[in-house]
C-alpha cells in the first residue's frame, strides 16, 4: 500500500465556497472539491502545500492558519491510502484562472472549471467531502472552533 498526504483550502467569499471541477476523462463524471493536492518535497507544511495548490488550481494567493477537517481515504483500485487536511483560508487575493496549472500535473487533464457555490447549490452537484453540504456551513458560522475527523472512506 502507498500513502499520500493531501492538503486543500476552504476558500469562502461571503456566503459562497470556491470549488474546482474534476472531470474523469474516461467516464465523464465530474466531482467538485476544494482546491488542493498532494504535498511535494518543497512544501514546508500542509499549509504551504494548500497555498501552492490553491494558486496552481485557481490563481488565488491564500494565507491559511488552521485545520478544519481531517479525512482518511483508501482507494482499493490503486491501493493508496490518503490523509487529507482541509485548511481554513483566512485571506486570499487575485483573479480566478486555470492558467497556473502545471502542464505535467496529473490534474491538468482533470480540472475543467472553477466556481463559487452557495450552500443550496451544492445539492445539484457531486461534492467531496460530503460534509461541505451541511456541517461545513455550521462550522463556518461558528468560526471553525475545532478540527473534525471525518473518518475513513473508501471505494
Amino acid at each position: 500500500m502507498k500513502h499520500r498526504i493531501r492538503a486543500a483550502g476552504l476558500v469562502v467569499q461571503e456566503d459562497e465556497i470556491l470549488l474546482v471541477a474534476h472531470k474523469c476523462p474516461e467516464t465523464g463524471r465530474t466531482i467538485w472539491i476544494p482546491p488542493g493536492g498532494g504535498i511535494e518535497r518543497e512544501d514546508e507544511s500542509i499549509f504551504a502545500c494548500a497555498a501552492r495548490e490553491i494558486f496552481e488550481e485557481t490563481g488565488l494567493t491564500a494565507s491559511l492558519s488552521r485545520i478544519a477537517y481531517l479525512l482518511e481515504f483508501y482507494d482499493s483500485e490503486s491501493d493508496v491510502r490518503s490523509c487529507e487536511f482541509f485548511c481554513v483560508v483566512d485571506h486570499f487575493s487575485g483573479t480566478l484562472t486555470l492558467e497556473h496549472l502545471p502542464p505535467t500535473s496529473p490534474d491538468s487533464d482533470w480540472i475543467t472549471e472553477l466556481r463559487w457555490f452557495k450552500r443550496i447549490e451544492l445539492d445539484q452537484v457531486t461534492v467531496y467531502p460530503e460534509e461541505l453540504r451541511d456541517q461545513f456551513w455550521q462550522d463556518l458560522a461558528a468560526g471553525f472552533p475545532m478540527v473534525h475527523y471525518l473518518g475513513l472512506q473508501s471505494r
